[in-house]
C-alpha cells in the first residue's frame, strides 16, 4: 500500500471515530430528554392529584352526593339547664353520623363545629353543642347532616357532609 493509501485509510478510520463518538452524544442526549420529560410527567401528576376528591360510596356504584338527597331530619336547639342543645330527628332513610353546625354571628363572622351523633332511620338523638355556641353573639344556625360511606375502591369509611339538605334555625 502506498503512503496516499494508507492515509486515507487512517483518516477514514479516524473519521469512523469520530462519527461514532459523535453519534453517541444524541442518545444519550435523547435518553435524558425522555427521563427528564417522564420525571416532569410524575411531578405533574402527584400535583394534579390533589385537586381531584376521592369518590365516597354509600351504596356500592351509587355517589354519596346522590345519597344525600335521601336524608330528611328536624333538627331544634335549645337550652336544658343552661346547657344549649340539639336534638336532631331522622325522618328519612339514610342513617345520620353526626352533624355539622354552622354558626353565624351577628356581627357576620361565621364558624362551623361538627358533633358525633348518630341518629338511624327513625330514630333521634341530642347533641350537647356547649361552649361552641354563644346564643348572645349567633343570630342563627345552619345544621347540615353528616352520613357515612365508603373511600370508592378502598375499604375506608369516612364522614360525608351533606351541606344542600342544611336547616336554618334562626337565634333571635
Amino acid at each position: 500500500m502506498d503512503k496516499k493509501g494508507a492515509h486515507n485509510e487512517l483518516f477514514n478510520k479516524y473519521n469512523l471515530l469520530a462519527k461514532a463518538r459523535r453519534s453517541l452524544s444524541p442518545v444519550i442526549a435523547t435518553v435524558l430528554l425522555i427521563a427528564l420529560v417522564l420525571i416532569l410527567a410524575i411531578i405533574i401528576f402527584l400535583w394534579a392529584r390533589g385537586f381531584i376528591s376521592e369518590r365516597i360510596e354509600k351504596f356500592p356504584g351509587q355517589a354519596i352526593e346522590d345519597t344525600c338527597r335521601n336524608v330528611n331530619f328536624d333538627a331544634s336547639y335549645y337550652t336544658e339547664s343552661g346547657t344549649p342543645m340539639l336534638e336532631i330527628v331522622n325522618r328519612g332513610n339514610v342513617p345520620i353520623y353526626g352533624i355539622g353546625v354552622k354558626q353565624k354571628q351577628s356581627s357576620g363572622n361565621s364558624n362551623m363545629f361538627s358533633y358525633n351523633i348518630t341518629v338511624n332511620v327513625g330514630g333521634s338523638g341530642k347533641a350537647v353543642v356547649g361552649d361552641n355556641i354563644n346564643s348572645d353573639e349567633t343570630s342563627e344556625l345552619i345544621i347540615y347532616p353528616q352520613i357515612l360511606g365508603t373511600v370508592q375502591g378502598k375499604s375506608i369509611n369516612k364522614l360525608y357532609t351533606c351541606f344542600e339538605q342544611g336547616i336554618t334555625k334562626s337565634l333571635a
